[in-house]
């Protein structure tokens, strides 16, 4: 939950008087163009940003599973998160050296070494192939991560993302970087999760098309504002989609409720 919430940098305002809730199990895609604040709006919810201080020295209000004050470390134990950032430090260096396995164990302690995972117990290995199966990579099992494609090493951030059941589940602009036959792949792995009711998605993205059907709500932001909150059906329509990107489309959802976006030569 966040309540009137401000960041600025230096004299720059990145995020406006901002609030919104996602409860629990509601599964929500914050959708906006690049500079919109998706970054620092989830930023906040992973604790590497504050609310700033106004001239009144309010400050808002940030609440994350019911709590307003975490250590962060326990904090991200409680959430699985892939990005492409995360994704390229797992591609290089020692990082990139560890198994496709250690690198998902790596997941219950939030750490990037396998020196720093956990305890390899048998309810720990469990879990992990568990995880590793989940995404369909148990022939890599042994392999080093840096020798995987984009799109395997992806589907093991997520492995490594859900190993430990978090109560949330981020995926910040999560195929980027990937072909097309890597990103209907990973599109499937994420939309057989939306049926999971302990995790709560949360998608960060610019690409309607990667919002699956089961995730009902999106919050729309606009130059560090929200333009809406809602129903995803009320979000995805040509007149709010035209003005939030600023340019004409049309928007078309499908007979399994995915979503297309094209221009409009109006």
């Amino acid at each position: 939950m966040l309540r009137d919430v401000t960041v600025r940098r230096e004299q720059t305002i990145i995020l406006n008087q901002v609030s919104t809730t996602i409860p629990r199990a509601r599964h929500t895609a914050i959708l906006g163009p690049n500079g919109s604040g998706k970054s620092s709006l989830l930023k906040l919810l992973t604790r590497d940003f504050y609310p700033s201080i106004d001239s009144e020295g309010h400050q808002g209000d940030v609440q994350i599973l019911g709590q307003r004050s975490w250590q962060v470390h326990e904090l991200r134990r409680s959430m699985g998160i892939v990005s492409p950032a995360l994704d390229a430090e797992f591609s290089r260096g020692r990082t990139g050296r560890m198994t496709v396995a250690e690198a998902v164990a790596s997941g219950f302690t939030a750490t990037r070494l396998k020196e720093f995972g956990p305890a390899i117990t048998s309810e720990v290995r469990e879990a992990v192939d568990h995880a590793i199966e989940t995404v369909g990579m148990q022939s890599f099992r042994d392999k080093p991560v840096e020798r995987l494609s984009t799109g395997e090493r992806r589907r093991t951030m997520i492995a490594r993302a859900i190993v430990h059941r978090p109560a949330i589940f981020v995926l910040d602009e999560p195929t980027g970087g990937l072909d097309m036959t890597a990103k209907a792949k990973f599109l499937e792995i994420i939309d057989s999760m939306t049926g999971q009711q302990e995790i709560t998605l949360v998608l960060v993205t610019h690409h309607l098309d990667e919002v699956p059907p089961a995730m009902r709500h999106a919050v729309l932001l606009d130059q560090g504002t929200i333009a809406f909150d809602g129903l995803k059906q009320d979000a995805f329509t040509d007149e709010r989609i035209s003005s939030l990107f600023r340019l004409p489309v049309a928007i078309e959802c499908d007979s399994r409720g995915w979503y297309d976006v094209r221009m409009r030569r109006d």
